[in-house]
């Protein structure tokens, strides 16, 4: 920290920018272009700090994309992007849940979620569920890595996901846009942006506004996003940077349907009186600099001041909420989180040479504090209004505090001019504080220790096609949430243990010429200790879910995508006639636990993971001429179970049971007129398929099937200057 400070203040005091000086030395980049391939291309091997080199990487560039950006359509979004499991429950989007090889879809909890480069959630250790996304129509680009980030990134076993927003530029005048959005069920999103620089000082503002119904009844959510930078340049090379983010959503939550009122209608709603809620400040400063054309780094430091709160009527849902006989209606529960965070983390890569081989070191430290308070059983008053004012207090409350210190080393060393290896170890120290607030306080202390390690080669058959393998150790920590039940009738182990996982791809990508780009790769997850749920029944014969460790569990398979253009395999110019390219992304997946026996007398052995879909195919054309863009693609996923005993017949209420297999078709399209206008559309669902992801298992979002959106339409104007 004080060499932070010192850095900043040697920066501000520094004399103004002169031209005169000597240029730095920068490192030879070479620049590939394929503007015919859109949205998805792979990370390069090295990147300022980083090293990416045999890792399995993408980056989606989303101005690139025909995609719904302004309700946040994660399908489309990731269209290109091989085994993504999507679920799509929550007609707002403010809470993504995505995963990856048979990883737990649960608020994208397996992933390192960020924003610029800096954890967006609670805490990564103690309590990683994302209920906090940045608005699409602000986001750049996002980059995604495998299991293989555990080294640099952190522990989590999907890999990191970082949204990318756009940036201010140097040097450039007054520039803004205004955008509106509107959309079936009076979907409406509003946008301003404004950003500009000069020599020394760049900034960028924007806010938006998005509010909508949902397509059931009691799904209406309103949100407010703002963003905001500012960029501070001395020479060519050293940046000071100031992020200020800012998230309130509301919406109402529909609840969960039994098997046969989602056949009767997939609309219909009993829940009136149900809400969520959540708030998020992150302020962020951050110091980018150049010591010399060898060595540089980056640190920032993060704050995060959030929250999320729940209320209603949180019975099951074979239970209406209606008037009472005295025509009120019964009280509600209300439940609250408050996350208070801060977070110091630094990297640095250094190039030189060894024994005549080039090669680069990267390292770097992070220093974390997560707080929670939770109030849990509150009773909320009997309006239809949303409140957060208790009329009797939380029965349960809990304060987590969660402290995490990590360091990592990485090397990449140049073999010859096509091999490359690196090698890398990461540290993580945690120690975590409960304390249950109650007429007779229990406070408990855990303290852990972790040594990672992760190897890549990768081989560069020639200038466009590389080969890669990797192997890399993580581990998935008990959370706060895990060691206590949520507020519904789910139960917790409370001897849970941290779980541990090996991730490895082996694959090559690459592209040829300007008309085939692809990235194809075996993967091999091993997991141990894995934390699952198991359906129980309690004394009155009704389903519960346990989570507990439940044994070790295995997930390998295939990840392909591949995009083609056939004009351009025959043509060595743009055609007249636009060009059409074709993309397929999937994947293959064997996913099952190993030896583990259940009290009674079953064992999980062979069974399927729950959320593991075996196929997720995603397919498609994109045509473009001109100034405009088509896509039409069809996804498909597989059936899966929703919990560990692979229960076919769901329970009457709808909480377990099979999630039948979906297939989707979208259609959307972008214009852009001169250099002012720009217009987007979408038709999703086009065959107004009735389908659901996921089956809660609480009282929030509700119990049973939560139905994803019938068929809808969105349409975007924006103005730009």
């Amino acid at each position: 920290m004080i060499c932070l400070i010192t850095s900043i203040f040697a920066f501000i005091l520094e004399s103004p920018i002169d031209s005169t000086r000597s240029s730095t030395t920068l490192s030879e980049v070479t620049v590939r272009s394929a503007p015919r391939f859109l949205g998805t291309r792979s990370l390069p091997d090295m990147d300022k700090t980083l090293i990416f080199l045999g890792k399995k990487t993408e980056e989606i560039s989303l101005a690139k994309l025909d995609a719904n950006l302004a309700n946040q359509s994660f399908r489309q979004v990731f269209n290109r992007t091989p085994g993504l499991h999507v679920v799509e429950s929550d007609p707002s989007g403010f809470n993504t849940s995505i995963a990856i090889r048979g990883l737990s879809t649960n608020r994208s909890w397996d992933f390192n979620m960020r924003q610029n480069g800096y954890d967006m959630t609670p805490d990564p250790m103690g309590y990683n569920e994302a209920y906090y996304t940045p608005a699409l129509e602000w986001v750049d680009k996002i980059q995604l890595i495998r299991g293989a980030s555990s080294l640099a990134f952190g522990p989590q076993v999907g890999g990191m996901l970082n949204y990318v927003l756009e940036a201010p530029v140097f040097e450039q005048a007054l520039k803004g846009l205004v955008q509106q959005s509107v959309g079936s069920w009076n979907l409406s999103s509003s946008l301003l942006k404004l950003k500009a620089g000069n020599q020394r000082i760049a900034w960028l503002a924007s806010h938006q506004f998005r509010q909508g119904n949902g397509f059931r009844p009691n799904s209406a959510f309103d949100s407010n996003q703002s963003y905001a930078r500012l960029d501070l340049k001395s020479g060519k090379q050293n940046r000071l940077i100031f992020e200020l983010t800012r998230s309130e959503v509301l919406s109402k939550q529909g609840g969960g349907l039994s098997e046969a009122q989602f056949v009767s209608n997939p609309k219909f709603s009993n829940r009136s009186r149900n809400y969520f809620q959540a708030h998020w400040l992150m302020p962020v400063l951050k110091f980018q600099f150049q010591v010399n054309p060898r060595l540089q780094g980056d640190v920032q430091v993060l704050g995060i001041f959030s929250g999320r709160s729940q209320v209603g009527f949180t019975k099951s849902n074979d239970v209406v909420d209606l008037p009472l006989a005295e025509g009120a209606y019964a009280t509600r529960q209300l439940d609250t989180d408050r996350y208070t965070s801060f977070g110091l983390e630094g990297r640095f890569g250094y190039q030189d040479s060894l024994a005549g081989r080039p090669f680069f070191l990267s390292t770097g430290f992070r220093l974390f504090d997560g707080k929670m308070q939770r109030g849990q059983l509150g009773t909320a008053n009997a309006s239809v209004d949303f409140t957060l004012q208790p009329i009797q207090d939380f029965t349960r409350k809990f304060s987590f505090e969660n402290q995490n210190l990590a360091f990592y080393i990485e090397n990449l060393l140049k073999i010859n001019p096509r091999l490359a290896w690196t090698f890398g170890l990461r540290g993580e120290f945690i120690r975590s504080f409960a304390t249950q607030e109650l007429s007779n306080p229990i406070s408990s202390f855990r303290s852990r220790q972790f040594l990672l390690m992760g190897t890549a080669i990768a081989y560069r058959v020639n200038s466009d096609i590389e080969g890669y393998v990797n192997f890399s150790q993580s581990f998935r920590p008990v959370s706060f949430s895990d060691l206590i039940p949520s507020a519904t009738t789910d139960q917790v182990d409370p001897n849970l243990k941290d779980a541990k996982a090996q991730n490895m791809d082996l694959g090559f990508k690459g592209q040829i010429s300007t008309h085939l780009r692809f990235d194809i790769s075996y993967f091999l997850l091993k997991y141990q200790n894995r934390i699952g749920q198991i359906s129980q029944k309690n004394e009155l014969i009704q389903s519960y879910l346990y989570r507990t460790n439940v044994g070790e569990s295995t997930s390998h398979g295939l990840e392909a995508y591949v995009e083609w253009d056939p004009l351009a395999t025959i043509l060595d110019h743009e055609s007249r006639l636009g060009h059409p390219s074709f993309f397929v992304s999937t994947s293959l997946l064997q996913a099952n636990y190993g030896d583990f026996p259940l009290a009674n007398g079953q064992n999980l052995r062979g069974k399927n993971i729950e959320y593991a879909p075996q196929e997720i195919i995603r397919t498609g054309i994109t045509y473009r001429i001109a100034s405009m863009s088509l896509t039409y693609q069809i996804s498909s996923t597989s059936a899966v179970f929703s919990d560990a005993q692979n229960t076919i017949i769901a329970s009457p209420q709808g909480t377990v049971g099979l999630i039948p297999a979906y297939q989707i078709h979208d259609v959307s399209f972008s214009y852009r007129q001169g250099k002012h206008v720009y217009m987007k559309g979408s038709l999703n669902n086009v065959l107004n398929a009735s389908y659901f992801t996921r089956r809660g298992t609480g009282a929030y979002p509700g119990f049973g099937i939560l139905p994803a959106e019938l068929r809808n339409i969105s349409f975007t104007f924006a103005y730009t200057w």
